[in-house]
């Protein structure tokens, strides 16, 4: 059964079709015989005939909704997602088509679309209580409607909330109709105007314009503006902010003496969020420097670097800050640009069997790391994911009959079990790994092989019966070998040490939602790239195109590794070296038996149509 959506209109505040459409959705959760029970058996065969349940879920779940007790408030829906595990967002996608609501697509954009600005005005003129409903219940003024100047679309993620109609009629139009809008496209919107919210707060007085201060005088001036302005509550929104976009880090830049830049790097990518313009860049920087602990604000001529904690969403993030002066064409600024790494614990739920390895490697890194002793070492620029793969090998490795120690400076992330050695002004690294073999270690992670020292305690720890993770930066991983040589290291030594080498890189994943197919792609690229003309024939390559729930066609990333596992010719070769280490001669053996090149991985993820021709190439450039 489907209801109409347009019903006559009189001159008073109205809901139309809405309301009537909210009561029917809300009866569907009634209980019993009834008016209410056809509603709700057409709405379940309306899910059954959509795929979205099976005909015994549904059976399941109205007698589930017929046998609550009266005061127990749940819905069908609330049954669908807590008791089978339904998609919420797929459920609300059927009750807005069931019941006819318009449902909104913020990709299409029109001269009736209110801006986020517009939007805020409006909320500052209901009462605080209908305020806080507003945003309780996901309701917020949108568009006005076509040729009705009078009418407002009201977007909310869930339409058939009864509350929905009572927050409506507050808003200063004459009428209104109630829409549907997915949660993500809603949080996004609200986004938009929770800045705009905060950025009009931060508006402060435009009078002081002298540029040549001294320090005294410019503190005095940059305590001013942020006293009278927002600029705590806007600083505090761009930590939530970052965090809740999934962004890994946070760069705060200033551009002139009223202007500073945030953006976040998503992805991989850098992209600038939103700019400030109504406060000294000098003050943007002074409360970002104050949410930290061990920067000092008043200095403002050396690099400084500090950390910070906060609670988002429940839960607790930590923050490693970076303050660097920076030049400035305008005279008289003392310009400092913050970069802010975002570390949240390790997902628990990350594994081995998860970060992306092919079979190959994932069986060579699991043999490798079974070994009580030997050396397993991360390849790969910053950024990478290393840390991420060596704490996934800890946890399936660690045991609390077994003791394990990293050294790292900084610490990135906590991990229960293992004891993390935090090094201080009289705790240098290298004093701290000539520790750790004093320490009874059994496993070891060192946070970076730097130079002769802290490679030869990294050899001599796996020489010694341990098995110790590390990382190093090198292009490939049959480089790895070489390095080592480079920095000192004998050959006999690598040889006995080294278990496995794995160079790792993140590509971008195409958004699944917006992708669309090429229709054509140079057959000399895909030939240069090492494509059959068969397999150019064969597979759909996409291209990104761009919607409200990615970041230019792309969300999220995938690791691709080149696994170099240490067998007895390669362990051979390594141990007869003199001079030089043949890093050509250790990858072609490397290949020969298996090894997949970081572009051959890569390529495989354009196969199956994961990530882009151009991610790779920029990704894999040195192949």
């Amino acid at each position: 059964m489907t209801l109409p959506l347009n019903t006559p209109e009189s001159s008073q505040p109205s809901v139309g079709a809405n309301e009537q459409s909210q009561e029917r959705a809300d009866n569907t959760s009634g209980s019993g015989a009834g008016p209410s029970r056809p509603f709700m058996t057409s709405f379940l065969e309306h899910l059954i005939r959509s795929s979205v349940v099976t005909e015994d879920e549904a059976l399941r779940a109205s007698h589930a909704k017929q046998t609550l007790n009266g005061k127990v408030r749940r819905t069908l829906v609330d049954i669908l997602v807590e008791d089978f595990g339904i998609s919420k967002e797929v459920l609300y996608d059927e009750v807005a088509r069931f019941y006819s609501f318009r449902i909104i697509d913020p990709n299409e954009r029109n001269s009736r679309r209110l801006l986020p600005s517009t939007v805020n005005k409006i909320l500052t003129t209901i009462p605080e209580s209908v305020y806080r409903l507003a945003l309780k219940h996901k309701v917020l003024p949108f568009e006005i409607a076509e040729n009705q100047p009078e009418k407002i679309l009201v977007a909310t993620p869930n339409p058939s909330d009864r509350e929905v109609s009572d927050v409506a009629r507050s808003f200063p139009y004459q009428k209104f109709e109630i829409c549907y809008m997915r949660e993500k496209d809603w949080s996004e919107f609200w986004r938009q105007v929770t800045m705009e919210k905060q950025l009009a707060l931060s508006g402060l007085d435009q009078g002081i314009t002298q540029l040549e201060l001294d320090d005294t005088e410019l503190d005095n001036v940059l305590d001013m503006e942020i006293n009278r302005g927002q600029l705590v509550a806007l600083i505090e929104n761009v930590f939530a902010d970052a965090v809740r976009v999934g962004a890994s880090d946070i760069h705060i830049i200033p551009r002139g003496v009223r202007k500073t830049s945030i953006a976040f790097r998503i992805d991989g990518q850098l992209n600038e969020w939103y700019s400030i313009e109504d406060a000294r860049a000098e003050a943007v920087i002074a409360v970002v420097k104050g949410r930290g602990i061990g920067l000092d604000r008043f200095e403002r001529m050396a690099a400084q670097d500090g950390s910070a904690q906060k609670v988002v969403d429940s839960v607790t993030i930590r923050y490693r800050m970076s303050a660097l002066p920076v030049i400035s064409r305008e005279l008289g600024g003392k310009f400092e640009s913050v970069v802010i790494r975002i570390l949240k614990d390790a997902d628990a739920s990350v594994s081995l069997e998860t970060i992306g390895f092919d079979a190959d490697s994932l069986r060579w890194f699991t043999q490798a790391i079974s070994k009580p002793h030997g050396v397993v070492i991360l390849t790969g620029p910053t950024g990478c994911g290393k840390s991420t793969t060596l704490i996934a090998a800890l946890r399936s490795v660690m045991k609390p009959t077994l003791n394990t120690i990293t050294v790292e400076d900084p610490v990135e992330y906590l991990i229960d079990g293992a004891r993390q050695v935090k090094l201080n002004h009289r705790l240098t690294f290298d004093d701290a790994m000539r520790a750790i073999l004093r320490h009874d270690p059994d496993i070891v992670m060192v946070g970076e092989i730097r130079d002769h020292i802290t490679a030869d305690i990294a050899i001599k720890l796996a020489n010694t019966g341990h098995l110790t993770f590390s990382t190093l930066h090198t292009n490939d991983a049959p480089s790895t070998v070489s390095r080592l040589f480079k920095i000192g290291v004998e050959p006999f030594l690598i040889a006995q040490a080294l278990n496995i080498v794995v160079a790792q890189r993140l590509l971008r994943k195409l958004c699944q939602r917006c992708k669309q197919p090429l229709d054509h792609l140079d057959d000399h690229l895909l030939a240069r790239l090492g494509f059959t003309q068969e397999e150019a024939d064969t597979y759909t390559f996409y291209r990104p195109i761009g919607c409200p729930s990615c970041v230019g066609g792309y969300k999220g990333r995938t690791a691709i590794h080149e696994t170099l596992y240490i067998t007895p010719e390669i362990r051979n070769m390594i141990f007869d070296s003199t001079q030089k280490i043949d890093v050509e001669e250790i990858r072609s053996a490397g290949i020969a038996q298996g090894m997949r090149s970081l572009r051959t991985s890569a390529l495989e993820l354009v196969k199956k149509g994961t990530t882009t021709v151009e991610e790779v190439i920029a990704m894999t450039a040195n192949d």
